[in-house]
């Protein structure tokens, strides 16, 4: 009997440790490897934890691997287990943990209402326990984001606003050294405000209401200096500012925001960054009218997206570069990149932006049907054997992708706007 309970204390023990490092690895891990081998380790021991507590805590660990890992698909079953068994033990701090981990998973998945009305029941939940307010008021705002994302815009607003009011108070009283019932924990409030500022400003740009928009955004960037961020992570919140800057006509604040931007991300060495910042600054030269810059612009961004791996960015860029090849008349490279953006969007399977890329063709098919001509999109095997489209090439033989079957969906989409 005294053998057997110090055999199961040290298992315990052993599984306790086991999901503290998958938790540590979790949280702070970018490497997509040590994620998956975190996920097998956790798949093959998991059942082996006897039931209650300590399975529900490492099961919730592994729901939040396969949802880092981008597979919210599988998380979604376990985290609903897992609160299951925590609300039957009545374990409340355990409920408002994994139900704030089971709303992102589905607003991750698209299911906004059901997303929706978990935050809520998580902030119902940490009410119940004592939460400090701070805390209730992080999962209350997270259900009002999800609200704005299904168009919920103006009824959200004004809570919104009412919560950034009391969190600002907290957090201008708390710079001035005053320790606070409500939100106990400075970094935390700072992370709360940030949150709070980002769900505001999300709501006026749906709104298009571009000053308030940039004040908030310089907003965030005052909390974010004063909690002691990088300058890296003060730049990407800058480059945020260029979208209003440029709605409110005001170019030269929006390229310099840029060009500082770059500045940061070079120095870096954030090539991701750095070419998103190109991209819009192609957007600046544009709307100033110097459509031959824009165009440079945007070949520098297609050349570092060509060397890194999200296909997407490529797709984007070729499309940005498209526009701008017709609007200075090279019609026939237009037609190449436009292609090679729809066929990386067939492939990956995004279909809202291949209708909108189809939309955009349209568009160039209507304008040259007016000037007695046909639009000159190539065909997939003359594009590739071109110099410039041979990232795409490399792409589509990597996933061994047969370019007769491809030209064939090319054929069907365009067909359908002809």
């Amino acid at each position: 009997m005294g053998r057997r309970a110090i055999t199961y204390l040290v298992r315990s023990e052993a599984f306790e440790a086991l999901g503290n490092f998958a938790s540590d690895v979790v949280i702070n891990t970018k490497n997509p490897q040590q994620l998956q081998a975190i996920i097998a380790e956790l798949e093959t021991v998991i059942e082996q934890v006897p039931a209650g507590k300590t399975r529900w805590i490492m099961r919730t660990y592994l729901a939040d691997a396969l949802n880092r890992s981008g597979q919210p698909q599988f998380a979604l079953p376990l985290y609903k287990l897992s609160a299951y068994e925590a609300e039957a033990a009545e374990n409340w701090a355990n409920v408002a943990w994994i139900c704030q981990n089971l709303a992102i998973s589905l607003a991750q998945l698209g299911r906004l209402p059901e997303a929706q009305e978990t935050f809520q029941h998580t902030a119902q939940t940490k009410r119940k326990i004592g939460n400090v307010e701070v805390d209730i008021l992080l999962s209350e705002n997270e259900a009002l984001r999800i609200g704005i994302m299904f168009g919920e815009v103006e009824t959200a607003l004004p809570t919104i606003e009412q919560h950034l009011v009391k969190i600002r108070d907290w957090w201008q009283r708390s710079q001035k050294g005053e320790k606070l019932a409500a939100a106990p924990d400075t970094d935390f409030l700072a992370r709360a405000f940030i949150s709070g500022l980002d769900i505001a400003h999300s709501a006026h740009l749906r709104l298009e209401h571009w000053q308030e928009y940039l004040d908030l955004l310089i907003e965030t960037e005052q909390v974010q200096q004063a909690a002691g961020e990088s300058e890296e992570a003060l730049a990407r919140n800058r480059f945020n500012h260029y979208g209003p800057l440029m709605a409110l006509g005001r170019l030269d604040e929006a390229q310099q925001v840029l060009e500082g931007c770059l500045r940061v991300f070079t120095n870096a060495n954030d090539l991701t960054a750095q070419a998103t910042v190109l991209s819009a600054l192609a957007a600046v030269w544009d709307e100033r009218g110097d459509v031959s810059h824009a165009k440079e612009q945007e070949r520098q961004a297609l050349a570092i997206f060509e060397r890194l791996p999200n296909p997407e960015d490529r797709a984007i860029s070729h499309g940005n570069l498209s526009l701008y090849l017709h609007k200075v008349g090279e019609i026939e490279e237009g037609a190449g990149h436009r292609l090679a953006q729809i066929a990386y969007y067939i492939v990956i399977g995004n279909q809202q932006r291949l209708e909108h890329a189809l939309g955009n063709l349209a568009i160039c098919m209507q304008q040259a049907k007016e000037k007695g001509t046909t639009y000159p999109l190539p065909k997939l095997n003359e594009l590739l054997q071109l110099p410039e489209f041979s990232t795409l090439k490399r792409w589509l033989a990597e996933r061994g992708v047969n370019l007769g079957e491809l030209q064939e969906k090319v054929d069907g989409v365009v067909g359908r706007i002809k």
